[in-house]
């Protein structure tokens, strides 16, 4: 898992000043100074994409996970872009470097260059891509053929729990492209939701479900769920 593939997108957004005029004026006090810095932060947030023949999903109900939050603040008056060393440590301490960094700081540039705002956001989503092995791979058909020949074999379900847990996808993923279901050998049609086992092969919810209710080993690899 630590040499899959990084990747970075990334958002900037800029809070414009307004020109609203205060409802309630005091004539005992002073004028209401303007904001004092002018405020950019920076998020970093992880997200988990898996591929499968060429084609990216992601787990549903889970939201990007978040990892680092930087703040600076920049004295009113001064422009943002005699910050670029101070924003560049930040990226650099968040891990981005390369190109990808050089191409933060140029839209931060960008946008702040005779900006008129009072506070810069900077969202920067990691994607992190995780190779899906499916049962194409002949040693794993094999070794479970093997063991299903196994004489006085006697199935035991996984548990309940366990089987709540497993994670539930979609296949983003054209109909010429899917996967086949290894239970039923049906196709698993793009936008379906199905079910990744913790050793990463796929079925369709409804057949790995009723699969481990009498077996708790996965049918290619014998990857062995929790059972009683």
């Amino acid at each position: 898992m630590e040499n899959d593939p990084i990747h970075y997108d990334f958002l900037i957004r800029l809070k414009p000043k307004t020109n609203k005029s205060p409802q309630h004026v005091n004539v005992d006090q002073p004028p209401q100074q303007a904001a004092a810095t002018f405020s950019v932060l920076f998020l970093l947030y992880k997200q988990q994409i898996y591929s499968l023949h060429g084609a990216e999903f992601f787990a549903t109900g889970r939201r990007p996970e978040p990892i680092s939050r930087k703040i600076i603040h920049i004295p009113a008056g001064d422009s943002p872009c005699r910050h670029i060393n101070d924003f560049k440590d930040i990226l650099t301490g968040m891990g981005i470097h390369g190109i990808k960094r050089s191409e933060i700081l140029f839209e931060i540039a960008t946008k702040a260059h005779d900006c008129n705002g009072v506070f810069m956001s900077v969202i920067i989503r990691k994607k992190v891509y995780s190779e899906i092995r499916l049962h194409n791979e002949e040693d794993d058909i094999a070794r479970a053929e093997r063991e299903s020949m196994e004489v006085g074999a006697r199935p035991v379900p996984a548990t309940k729990s366990s089987i709540d847990a497993l994670e539930r996808v979609v296949l983003d993923v054209p109909a010429a492209a899917a996967s086949d279901c290894a239970v039923c050998m049906e196709e698993i049609s793009a936008g379906s939701e199905a079910i990744r086992m913790p050793c990463w092969h796929v079925y369709h919810s409804d057949c790995i479900v009723q699969w481990l209710q009498t077996s708790h080993l996965c049918p290619l690899c014998r990857y062995h769920m929790p059972c009683e």
